[in-house]
């Protein structure tokens, strides 16, 4: 099977993990050209993204297609308000051509339901992050529930947030809630065969409750609750769609989960996690069935989840030894049964639970695990997850243990505990961690982080730890490009020339 592919953007999660698990799974990956998707602040040319995608489909017999890529030229310009309306409804129209050439493509459409936030590109937006968040919050409790209180706050964020990032906030939301609704036109229309509506980061109380009520009315009145997914993520949408197409008539498996909140929110989502399990299950024709080879093991937080790389306040808020102990015997019981075991790490947000896998290595090798995630939020690593157990359909082979190692290097070991050293170095140093000026300094004190937890390394992977690189993709420590050599490396090639 041919498939075209436009990602989200080039960061290892949402352009080298998809294509890893595609062709994992037999699918030959058509990507843009070399150079033609551009980095970080640089939006792409989607002019010749266009010109491409009209080119390649005759060529493919699926096509994945990420919206915000096409029609912005990245998920950070689509946050910029940029972009005039009317010429995003141009550049849409580029699909309507490609089925009208190609009517026998199957289109597969993901598009983003706006974070309430801005993005954070230095360390003087990250202050206005935390402030328009606060904000996002307030501004749906008062035009919600008419809260006097919540009212006044917004007034007084307003004079403290400089009037120019909240007008572009607005206004990019704007935009981006015109497109959902145009992308659902599309499918109502037979241009795309699927659509998934990715919310973003944020909370349960946020601005996007306005535009989500919008969107699922849409969804509804055209009839298209089965073509037409939304729930939380974005990342991992490729991964799934990609998936999706290769094996549309998805899989079953058993869902196992170890701790009893089983009803949380995960961080920076606006949903309980049950929701978004659902929703993301159904998108894939994935069904939960309690004899099923495929075992899904959920770790949920003990207590709330806080972040991976933070020290907790409260010890009682961890899971003990014995919990973990216990949890593992679960997981080594299934498997010496010879079911398919996958991990979800969602003890914490942006990272996984370290003393988890070194407890768990005692009782089950880390290389007999059929899959792990654990990294950014919650359905990130969902999507991701379940994209890997329809990849590994075939077996737990030569790839699928080294994307699982890589999971475990990047989703754990670097958020948990590598991300933060090299974070305080670089500070130490005077970098700004969300904008590196030498990023080939800021690589070598990964590694040497990453030397400094060989003996970690050692007891996690029973002292077979595969040989691995860790390398930054973006001036920045929030992803790192972990990849090992048994997985055949990164599939993302640097174009030196717009370096």
């Amino acid at each position: 099977m041919i498939i075209g592919f436009l990602p989200l953007d080039t960061r290892p999660c949402t352009y080298d993990l998809p294509v890893q698990l595609a062709r994992q799974a037999g699918a030959t990956v058509r990507l843009p050209p070399q150079g033609m998707m551009r980095h970080y602040k640089t939006g792409s040319d989607t002019r010749a993204l266009s010109r491409w995608l009209e080119e390649t489909a005759p060529k493919c017999d699926a096509f994945v297609i990420s919206v915000e890529q096409l029609l912005y030229g990245g998920l950070i310009q689509s946050r910029q308000a940029l972009v005039e309306p009317d010429l995003l409804m141009e550049r849409l129209q580029v699909l309507r051509r490609v089925r009208e050439k190609t009517p026998r493509l199957a289109i597969y459409l993901a598009n983003v339901l706006m974070r309430t936030s801005i993005s954070t590109l230095d360390s003087e937006t990250l202050v206005w992050w935390e402030k328009v968040n606060r904000y996002s919050t307030l501004y749906y409790r008062e035009k919600a529930h008419n809260d006097s209180g919540a009212a006044r706050q917004c007034r007084q964020l307003e004079g403290e947030i400089p009037a120019k990032i909240l007008q572009t906030f607005f206004a990019a939301r704007r935009c981006s809630h015109e497109v959902n609704r145009a992308c659902i036109r599309l499918v109502a229309e037979g241009v795309a065969e699927n659509l998934l509506v990715l919310q973003e980061d944020c909370a349960p109380e946020g601005v996007q409750r306005f535009e989500r009520e919008i969107l699922t009315n849409d969804i509804e009145t055209l009839g298209l609750t089965d073509k037409v997914h939304m729930f939380n993520g974005t990342d991992e949408a490729g991964a799934q769609l990609l998936q999706k197409a290769i094996n549309p008539e998805g899989c079953g498996l058993k869902v196992i989960w170890l701790g009893k909140q089983t009803d949380f929110t995960a961080s920076y989502e606006d949903r309980p996690f049950r929701e978004n399990l659902a929703g993301h299950l159904r998108s894939l024709a994935m069904r939960e069935e309690n004899g099923a080879q495929c075992v899904l093991f959920i770790l949920v937080p003990r207590y709330q989840q806080r972040e991976a790389s933070q020290p907790c306040d409260d010890p009682t808020h961890e899971y003990s030894a014995d919990d973990l102990r216990k949890f593992s015997r679960v997981i080594s019981t299934y498997s010496r049964k010879g079911r398919h075991c996958y991990l979800l790490d969602l003890d914490y947000a942006n990272g996984g639970n370290v003393k988890f896998l070194e407890i768990l290595s005692r009782t089950l090798p880390i290389q007999s695990l059929w899959g792990y995630a654990a990294w950014n939020t919650a359905s990130n690593a969902l999507g991701t997850l379940l994209a890997q157990i329809l990849a590994s359909q075939a077996g737990n082979g030569q790839l699928n243990r080294a994307f699982t190692s890589e999971r475990v290097l990047d989703d754990a070991i670097y958020q948990a505990i590598v991300r933060q050293t090299a974070a305080e170095r670089l500070k130490a140093r005077g970098e700004d961690i969300y904008n590196i000026k030498d990023s080939v300094r800021a690589e070598h004190d990964l590694q040497e982080a990453f030397e400094g937890l060989r003996p970690l390394m050692d007891a996690i992977f029973n002292g077979e730890v595969p040989a691995f690189e860790a390398k930054l993709r973006w001036p920045r420590l929030f992803e790192a490009a972990i990849f090992t050599q048994s997985g055949g490396g990164p599939v993302f090639v640097p174009d030196t020339k717009n370096v």
